[in-house]
């Protein structure tokens, strides 16, 4: 048995491939302006701008929506804007530029959407500011710069908006300035926080002050109706913010703006507001200090006007409460008990109520807490109420003899109501001359009434129909009654 033999098969010796640029470069080497596959390798091989990873280093924030949202820092920010520049080609940067070159249209927004726009803004501020003074006091310098526009309409909701406002913030003590000394002590936290507010909130409500005086004062515009509504508005906010707060600071601006408006000839219905401000202020006061106040500078204004005002500025010293404790005279007959007492002059029996040691223990603990609170006050003393009094009363007297002397036709019946409601608080070393002063005024009006009516109704440029008439008689007897109260009570 004989096996065949298989030839082997010749194997091919194969050489290497050549690379696809030497094949490139060898078949397409013979043409003309053909550009070589290296060219491509030098921009290939060119070194990249890496970018910079810059660390974000500010907190996300929550939003009042509710969400929250990461913010980038300034440094990136310019970074990407640095991108986004050189991204643009060259051709659009010359087209905004021209576009920023050129100068922006203004759209005029018509008037009815200005004041609904401003009402929006204002209950804005306003809601804000009510909430939380303290983180938004910005808000009164934007009432304050909405307050100057020159829209009538947008001007009295402002200063509306402003009246509400402060009303609801203003603290219920006296601001007092800070001085060198305060501000570099080294204080709290939370002081700090407090005074800058109470520093901010002072400085606002200066501004509104001085705008509302602004606004009060009669203009020469050729908008009359506009400014008289305007100056309505502001006289109405003066008077409220007057019997509002008469504690707070600029006190006597306030006053200020109601007396410069019933020095004036007319007796409008801002006039009768004014008076009618005063008066409230005189009965509820119970310091002393907002009553003298007004009282002086009624006074100044009338000797500077030479006595020529309206009866009823005279009249409103009657609303004064001058020495009120110590107005009622002690009976000579009886000696007056409290009424607490019963009528044995012994005290009435209480069933005692039954209370739990821990009843008895918080009820305790309430007390003491109630006689902090009633210490913590800003409550006059007593002394100082009778010397602020005493003061006021001073000025009053003063004012009642200057124009008993000048003898003015038209407040000489009021003058002589106070004196006789304030008869007791005289002093007896003025008796003399004030009844001398008295039955004179008694003889001169004995003669008026015998010559013509026509000579006795000599009237003051300030008296109207509606004043009470100048009848001697009345004169005659209001001088009879003074006198009888002066000496009500003497020995």
């Amino acid at each position: 048995f004989t096996m065949a033999v298989v030839r082997a098969a010749k194997r091919r010796k194969l050489s290497p491939p050549e690379p696809a640029a030497r094949i490139f470069s060898s078949r397409y080497a013979s043409l003309p302006q053909t550009p070589g596959w290296n060219l491509e390798q030098g921009y290939e091989q060119r070194p990249r701008k890496q970018k910079q990873q810059v660390e974000n280093t500010r907190l996300p924030i929550k939003t009042a929506e509710g969400r929250i949202e990461r913010l980038t820092s300034p440094a990136r920010d310019q970074e990407d804007e640095a991108d986004r520049e050189s991204i643009l080609s060259v051709s659009e940067q010359q087209q905004l530029a021209t576009e920023e070159t050129q100068p922006e249209e203004t759209i005029e927004i018509p008037l009815r959407q200005q004041i609904i726009e401003a009402k929006e803004e204002l209950a804005r501020i306003g809601t804000l500011l009510s909430e939380d003074p303290e983180e938004h006091i910005g808000g009164f310098k934007k009432l304050g710069d909405i307050a100057a526009s020159t829209n009538a309409t947008i001007k009295t909701l402002a200063l509306a908006t402003q009246l509400a406002v402060y009303k609801d913030v203003i603290p219920g003590y006296r601001i007092r300035p800070l001085g060198e000394l305060d501000k570099t002590e080294k204080v709290s936290k939370d002081v700090r926080k407090l005074r800058s507010f109470e520093q901010a909130l002072v400085g606002n409500y200066q501004n509104y002050v001085k705008e509302l005086a602004k606004c009060a004062k009669p203009s020469s515009d050729d908008t009359f109706e506009a400014t008289a509504s305007v100056a309505n508005v502001a006289i109405s906010c003066a008077c409220a913010l007057l019997l509002a707060v008469p504690h707070f600071n600029l006190r006597s601006d306030l006053i200020k703006i109601l007396v410069s408006k019933l020095s004036g000839k007319r007796r409008d219905a801002n006039f009768i507001k004014c008076l009618e401000t005063l008066e409230k202020l005189f009965r509820e006061d119970e310091d002393g200090d907002p009553s003298l106040d007004g009282v002086g500078q009624i006074t100044k204004m009338m000797k500077a006007r030479d006595y020529r005002t309206d009866e009823s500025v005279i009249n409103s010293f009657l609303h004064l409460r001058l020495l009120s404790e110590l107005s009622s005279r002690g009976s000579q007959t009886r000696i007056d008990k409290s009424t607490a007492d019963g009528p044995n002059g012994k005290k009435p029996k209480f069933k005692k109520e039954f209370r739990t040691k821990k009843q008895r223990k918080i009820l305790k603990e309430r007390k003491t807490v109630e006689k902090e609170f009633k210490e913590a006050d800003a409550i006059a003393s007593h002394e100082d109420r009778e010397r602020l009094q005493s003061e006021t009363l001073k000025l009053v007297f003063v004012t009642y003899f200057r124009i008993l002397k000048a003898r003015v036709p038209n407040l000489t019946g009021a003058v002589l109501e106070g004196l006789a409601k304030y008869a007791h608080l005289i002093n007896q070393d003025f008796f003399g001359d004030l009844l001398e002063a008295l039955k004179d005024l008694i003889a001169a009006s004995s003669e008026d009434s015998i010559q013509d009516d026509a000579d006795n109704d000599t009237l003051d440029e300030f008296h109207d129909d509606t004043s009470p008439s100048q009848d001697p008689l009345r004169q005659s007897l209001l001088s009879t009654t003074t006198a009888f109260a002066l000496l009500e009570g003497q020995d």
